[in-house]
């Protein structure tokens, strides 16, 4: 078979399976190519594609040039955008135009992606489990690799921890957690499918792997995606309950969270050293003795939140002016802390710079494209949101690059799968 004759068979959707692979790889490997994949989604949907025309010159898509932009159908992508908005409708009170413009570039993912979902057709099922099966394997490759390091240099590791550091992953281990707990979500709606790409042995090495990263996400002992994965793990359980009127679902999956962190304690030295210095630095906390400790100073940041909030209940500080705010709190109120943190929770990130109109709005437009999903509410969806809103509660998640391009590229994909089926 000719390069030309393999590239004609190439459509649009095997496309978006490749750069939804490249993107979830590059969220724990590089940014930059990060950055530059979610520019090649919404080329996917603004440009023809056809199947048997490899070489033309492009032109737009039939979906571009009759959209409409208010049509019901694209109400979960203008929430999208709306979020972009948020930011930018809070310039008006900015005098920090530095931060400001790296506020309103860290959310642009919201409006590049938002408008790609407008323009691109709907998701087939077996794509986003493609897609799914591609992050699993790969987050169980990534996780061998954190593994044998370990082993390799365990008693460092193990001293390092010891000071409150974290096993050592690719680049961010938060951000590593998010995605090893949106890879078992996406495991588990594989299993549930009963997807396979083709071989027979498919299925018990996705078991396999499942079981794996449950391991080492517990083993990683990071506390953001132990919590994530149990809420969006709760959330699904709920809806399950909610559905079939088994109401020990939810409650199975919280005794079992319990069960494995009081097991984990005993068992796994990393879990063990992790929560021993999280009540070491609680109790420098409560002593005054917390200015150099990482739980004291995210404890502080919402204490700094809320105060900045009070101050400005009805439209916030501004985003722009809330790093500058929180310095000036840190420097008053908390001298001993070396590095003022702005709020490690995003809604209360979101409250400080927007105020409770920010807040209202921001929820509205997040939440709101579950509204139009109401009758056919697919679990992975219902998962998502439970695993994102749990990270909020713990990170101002969408406050970095990486957080928001984790958001975005999932909450599209999740968003087009629950799109009706229809030619581009």
């Amino acid at each position: 078979m000719s390069v030309d004759t393999w590239l004609a068979r190439i459509t649009r959707m095997d496309l978006l399976v490749l750069i939804y692979f490249i993107a979830s790889a590059s969220m724990i490997l590089s940014p930059f190519v990060l950055s530059v994949t979610m520019w090649l989604i919404p080329a996917l949907g603004l440009f023809a594609w056809q199947s048997g025309q490899v070489w033309y010159h492009p032109r737009l898509s039939r979906r571009a040039l009759s959209l409409q932009v208010f049509d019901r159908k694209q109400r979960p992508f203008l929430l999208l955008i709306g979020l972009f908005g948020i930011i930018l409708l809070s310039g008006f009170q900015t005098e920090d135009w530095p931060y400001w413009w790296e506020r309103l570039r860290i959310r642009l993912p919201f409006l590049v992606l938002g408008l790609s979902g407008m323009l691109l057709p709907g998701l087939p099922e077996r794509r986003l489990h493609a897609i799914l099966a591609l992050l699993l394997g790969f987050m169980a490759m990534m996780c061998v690799g954190v593994g044998v390091n370990y082993l390799l240099h365990t008693e460092d590791i193990l001293v390092a921890m010891q000071r409150g550091h974290s096993i050592p992953v690719p680049r961010n281990h938060i951000r590593f957690s998010m995605l090893l707990a949106m890879s078992l979500l996406g495991g588990f709606e594989l299993i549930r499918a009963g997807y396979t790409y083709r071989w027979k042995w498919e299925r018990p090495v996705q078991v396999l792997a499942i079981l794996f990263l449950f391991f080492m996400l517990h083993f990683l002992a990071v506390r953001t995606g132990i919590l994530a994965f149990y809420g969006g793990a709760v959330v699904i359980g709920l809806w399950y309950a909610f559905r079939s009127r088994r109401i020990w679902a939810p409650i199975a999956v919280l005794g079992g969270f319990g069960l494995l962190v009081w097991s984990g304690y005993h068992v796994l030295p990393s879990l063990k050293s992790k929560i021993d210095y999280m009540r070491y630095d609680l109790a420098m906390y409560q002593q005054g003795e917390g200015g150099h400790y990482a739980d004291s100073g995210r404890i502080v940041s919402l204490q700094t939140g809320w105060k900045i909030f009070q101050a400005h209940p009805l439209i916030g500080i501004g985003v722009g002016n809330l790093r500058k705010e929180v310095n000036k709190v840190f420097a008053e109120d908390y001298p001993e802390f070396v590095e003022p943190l702005t709020p490690h929770n995003q809604f209360l990130y979101v409250l400080a710079g927007t105020g409770i109109i920010g807040l209202v709005l921001f929820l509205y437009c997040f939440y709101g494209p579950l509204l139009f999903h109401r009758k056919e509410y697919a679990p992975l969806l219902i998962g998502f949101y439970g695993l994102v809103s749990t990270t909020f509660l713990l990170e101002h998640t969408i406050e970095n690059s990486i957080g928001t391009g984790f958001v975005t590229l999932f909450l599209l994909l999740l968003l087009l799968r629950q799109r009706p089926l229809e030619t581009a």
